[in-house]
């Protein structure tokens, strides 16, 4: 009888440490992308070269914000003034945009809840606008600044590039550039007006090398700028005291000169393909926002020396990522870095400038830093298991041999 139960008492044992050990085998052949947090099987929203997705270049341009204003130059056309600069207006979109698009497609999504963001524009009240609108513009020179000028003007701005986050926005105290106050002449060189009492200040890289001009208080400036390109800028406002009262990030383009005599006028600007109400996601690595909606986006192209596409939100914001899609088919930009303080600082993972928006802790944070939990458990309870089935089987058999016959 005791024999009896003794062999049974081992077939269990045995049984016990069998399934443990197979339950071992098991789990050490999980493939790893099956636990990575961050490998979400998400590529297939990704932009490829499979022809599935059309790049956004092959889209119509609908609205340019470097737009030139005024008319074609003729082949010899009279050299204009500085009184001769023309009113500088919205920059107006060539053609028709027609209906709002999307890059590749018009697919729209209801399962995204996604609100339009309105961003916070750099203003001043319109008598003061119109006094500065109605000056004659002047020539301005941008001369190159030194390393330490520019740390110099960088750290007097670090009260304004400080973040504030709310449990609603994550944002800093850099707005954007009104569009109203820049404009272009005949030769497509922007015009600054400047609505306020003192001098602006205007900071942008060129090339290597960052400049600095100002436009006069209640005045307008017309910047010279042949190379071609959309350009970012940083514009500052001080008090009488040299203490800084508002900072804008905008954007103009470049290209235009005054041509010298027997010098062919500068070809119209190219105007960059651009959307409208397209959604965008902040994506960062420490955190992403929920998507929303900006009026337009326009696509720069790719710019290896930041990574991803370059784009200018709302026709001033500069930002960087990659298109993707939703879910449900409609197309995305996932913005993975922007620009504060373009000239004086580099692309980094900041508040979009001008833009109030929650950005949300990863949440495959958490999963990322666990992750080895439940292996770990598992390997040791089955060691557990596989501990008191050995105990119980010597248990068992040392009993048996001192079990008379």
């Amino acid at each position: 009888m005791n024999q009896a139960r003794i062999d049974l008492y081992r077939r269990c044992a045995l049984a016990l440490s069998s399934v443990a050990l197979t339950t071992v085998v098991g789990v050490g052949a999980i493939p790893f992308a099956l636990a990575d947090p961050y490998d979400d099987g998400d590529s297939s929203e990704v932009v490829d070269s499979s022809g599935s997705f059309n790049e956004p270049a092959e889209e119509p341009a609908s609205v340019d914000p470097g737009e030139p204003i005024g008319e074609e130059p003729a082949s010899e056309p009279e050299a204009p003034d500085a009184g001769g600069v023309q009113e500088p207006e919205p920059a107006e979109a060539p053609g028709d945009p027609g209906d709002p698009g999307y890059p590749g497609t018009n697919v729209f999504d209801p399962a995204i809840d996604a609100d339009t963001v309105e961003p916070d524009i750099a203003e001043a009240s319109q008598a003061d606008f119109d006094e500065a609108q109605g000056a004659d513009a002047v020539d301005v020179d941008a001369p190159t600044v030194s390393e330490t000028e520019v740390t110099e003007i960088t750290e007097s701005l670090e009260s304004f590039t400080s973040t504030t986050t709310t449990t609603s926005t994550w944002s800093s105290q850099v707005t954007q550039w009104n569009s109203r106050w820049t404009g272009y002449d005949r030769w497509y060189r922007p015009v600054f007006t400047n609505p306020y009492s003192t001098p602006l200040q205007v900071i942008y890289p060129y090339g290597d090398t960052t400049r600095v001009f100002e436009v006069p208080p209640s005045g307008r400036a017309v910047l010279t700028a042949p190379s071609p390109g959309v350009y970012s800028f940083t514009a500052v406002n001080r008090d009488p005291s040299g203490k800084p009262v508002t900072v804008s990030t905008g954007s103009f383009s470049g290209g235009g000169y005054r041509p010298a005599p027997g010098q062919p006028p500068p070809p119209k600007p190219k105007p960059p393909t651009t959307f409208q109400n397209v959604l965008v996601q902040l994506k960062y690595k420490d955190g992403e926002s929920k998507p929303f909606r900006v009026k337009t986006l326009a696509d720069l192209g790719d710019d290896p020396s930041v990574g991803g596409h370059r784009v200018l939100l709302d026709e001033e914001t500069p930002a960087w990522g990659r298109w993707t899609k939703t879910g449900g088919g409609e197309r995305l930009f996932e913005i993975t870095s922007t620009q504060q303080l373009p000239g004086l600082t580099e692309p980094s993972q900041g508040p979009l400038p001008g833009y109030q928006v929650q950005l949300t802790h990863s949440e495959t944070t958490a999963p990322g830093q666990d992750s080895w939990v439940k292996p770990v458990a598992i390997g040791a309870g089955i060691a557990g298991v596989l501990a008191i089935g050995a105990v119980v089987y010597f248990l068992l058999s040392g009993r048996r041999r001192k079990t008379p016959s």
